[in-house]
């Protein structure tokens, strides 16, 4: 299984490197949000927002970890139905589920270099926050910091593989997905405290499994709160995980059987 993920990857990867210019403006596009947080540092230097003081009053470490779980949770969602658009484009798709590797193997190996790009722009955002911003993490409680990682990547994934079985079946993408990332990022609280909107609105935003996904890092991460301060909001994301999971294999393994029994798995 290890080598049919490492070759899935350098696939992957090879392919991203033969497309020079995309990839020298995606690397550009990591540094710009970087670029970005340091002149908002300089804006809201020893100014008191309204509504971080739950958060440790700083304004930048409040949008960092926001822009952070935001990119791994889009990464999450889009990964699995971008991947197996690639291989109905390219017509590998049948050639893939007829492998001896295994429909998880291929699923995981869709998503490899997805998650692998997100940790390099995670990284760069973290050490621009230490370097230039000025950030300390020295609060963070890392079991507490896992668990909400953990939780919020498997709700994600579990949209992400209802998005394939979309793809799988109409040959088109998902709209669905897209809408609710919109709306995560719009109502989830990734860019100013959710407190901040009308009341109904905050209604809906609860409704979100990523307003408590990022509500949870960030008291973890800049406020050092442990598994049990956060336990609200991780079981809150456990129920999401809990019933998204096996619902989302379910429908893909649907999907699958019904594509190889009408005959269209070859067509997009």
């Amino acid at each position: 299984m290890t080598s049919k993920l490492l070759a899935m990857l350098k696939k992957d990867w090879d392919e991203a490197l033969s497309y020079r210019l995309a990839f020298l403006m995606q690397a550009g596009g990591v540094v710009a949000p970087v670029v970005a947080m340091y002149f908002l540092a300089r804006v809201f230097d020893g100014v008191d927002v309204a509504g971080l003081a739950r958060y440790g009053g700083n304004y930048v470490s409040f949008i960092l970890i926001g822009i952070i779980v935001t990119s791994y949770s889009g990464t999450a969602a889009q990964a699995f139905s971008s991947g197996l658009r690639r291989a109905q484009l390219a017509g590998t798709l049948e050639v893939l589920l007829l492998t001896r590797a295994s429909l998880p193997t291929i699923v995981v190996g869709w998503s490899l270099y997805p998650f692998l790009r997100s940790t390099v722009m995670a990284l760069v955002y973290l050490a621009g926050g230490f370097a230039i911003l000025g950030l300390a993490l020295t609060n963070m409680d890392l079991p507490a910091t896992f668990l909400v990682f953990a939780l919020t990547v498997a709700i994600m994934a579990s949209l992400g593989i209802l998005a394939a079985s979309f793809t799988l079946v109409f040959k088109q993408g998902d709209p669905f997905t897209m809408v609710l990332l919109m709306a995560s990022g719009l109502l989830s609280g990734v860019a100013y405290p959710v407190s901040v909107l009308p009341e109904w609105l905050q209604a809906v935003a609860q409704v979100l499994p990523q307003t408590h996904a990022i509500e949870g890092m960030r008291l973890a991460v800049l406020q050092g709160y442990s598994v049990q301060e956060i336990a609200p909001q991780l079981a809150l994301l456990g129920i999401y995980a809990g019933m998204l999971l096996p619902l989302s294999w379910w429908v893909f393994s649907c999907a699958i059987h019904r594509a190889r029994a009408d005959g269209s798995l070859a067509h997009y």
